[in-house]
């Protein structure tokens, strides 16, 4: 089944392959209140030229302007404003709304504005989220879920991020005919029936760019979810429901919630309908994590034991820096098919500082679940929640 949304010439085709994705930073292109780039953080660049040059914003033409059409219809309940911010040749650009779109009525914010002839960068700025721990202020920057085409955002952009190119949608104008856009389905469950609640969220995953919110649902009784996008790379979060409402501090008790923080699919290629493996939440291992509490510090070297799932190929210990919520892991460890790992106080990611390890200070640590790609369809990393720990 096809559907059609605002219209965007795509600016250019690529070969795109599937790959696993390792898990991003905790908020991923969320913010609250005020927007930040995706860290999560969330994975995604442009497009480039047939020659491997970067993208470039086309030259601005003099041309009286013409009339363009924006729309977004957010998938998650509570969402009260949707602005558009862009570099359009106005003396606000990046700074002040280009234009605030409105409710049809349906659901769908949309709004026209007039621009001269050109491509534009731009992303949305989408105000309420019911999920959130302030559910009227909670705000997030967006690509546009029906364009296929993207350049890197400019430094001069809310979103721009130097070691991480994050997209913005590329308008073209004088606008033509809607792109195609498709259906992306899946299922979660918890051992293995339907679960609801849980925060399914899909991120543009293209090569050499930072991954970027694009859309998100909640799932019901049934556990389904669908949400609608434009031809190109894409994963999706699935985040368990208290994902935006509490930080990782605040859950004090992962064991008696059993599910997975988040679960992560490796990036697919959405060029028709698809219907993805079904992601499972549930969780019963925190009872075998060791060390469990924050009473005191370990020696270095550190011995942490852990569940390995059923079904996966195997589980790695992660170590995360100090702070309310995680992001991405300071410490990644080898896959490993037994649940013991060993950790020496060196982190090995370009997340940490390099400082290294301060004696004392609280980390955090859980495990990364990495379930086998399906075939024809996708691959999931499934981040457990996390427990405190302290180091001499």
């Amino acid at each position: 089944m096809r559907t059609r949304t605002l219209s965007i010439v795509l600016f250019g085709t690529t070969a795109l392959t599937a790959a696993v994705v390792a898990a991003c930073s905790g908020s991923s292109s969320d913010v609250a209140p005020t927007p930040t780039p995706d860290g999560g953080g969330q994975s995604d660049t442009s497009t480039p030229p047939a020659d491997g040059s970067p993208a470039q914003d086309a030259p601005l033409d003099t041309a009286a302007p013409g009339s363009v059409t924006f729309a977004y219809a957010p998938a998650w309940k509570g969402a009260t404003k949707v602005e558009v911010y862009g570099a359009f040749g106005t003396a606000t650009d990046w700074k002040q709304p280009f234009t605030t779109l409105a409710d049809n009525g349906s659901g769908t914010f949309t709004g026209t504005a007039a621009v001269p002839p050109g491509q534009f960068p731009y992303v949305f700025k989408v105000t309420g989220d019911e999920a959130a721990a302030k559910p009227d202020t909670y705000a997030r920057f967006t690509v546009d879920p029906g364009n296929p085409a993207f350049v890197p955002c400019p430094a001069e952009s809310p979103t721009f991020d130097k070691n991480a190119p994050n997209p913005c949608s590329q308008l073209t104008a004088p606008q033509p005919a809607a792109a195609s856009t498709y259906h992306f389905k899946g299922l979660v469950t918890t051992g293995g029936a339907p679960v609801a609640g849980f925060l399914v969220q899909l991120d543009r995953e293209e090569p050499k760019s930072h991954h970027f919110f694009v859309n998100r649902v909640t799932t019901g009784a049934d556990g389904a979810f669908d949400i609608v996008a434009a031809t190109g790379s894409y994963r999706v979060q699935v985040l368990h429901p208290t994902y935006l409402a509490q930080t990782d501090a605040q859950r004090t008790s992962p064991a008696s919630l059993a599910a997975l923080r988040r679960s992560i699919s490796s990036a697919l290629l959405l060029s028709q309908d698809t219907t993805v493996s079904a992601a499972e939440v549930g969780y019963a291992g925190y009872g075998a994590m060791d060390p469990q509490g924050d009473a005191g510090t370990l020696p270095l070297p550190a011995t942490f034991t852990f569940t390995v799932s059923p079904g996966t190929a195997g589980a790695r210990l992660t170590l995360y820096g100090p702070g309310a919520s995680i992001g991405d892991p300071w410490y990644a460890g080898p896959l490993k098919t037994t649940g013991s790992a060993d950790f020496d106080g060196g982190f090995n990611t370009n997340k940490a500082p390099d400082s290294g390890l301060v004696p004392d200070a609280q980390y955090w640590w859980g495990t990364e679940q990495q379930y086998a790609k399906a075939e024809g369809g996708v691959g999931w990393t499934a981040q457990t929640m996390v427990l405190p720990v302290r180091f001499q």
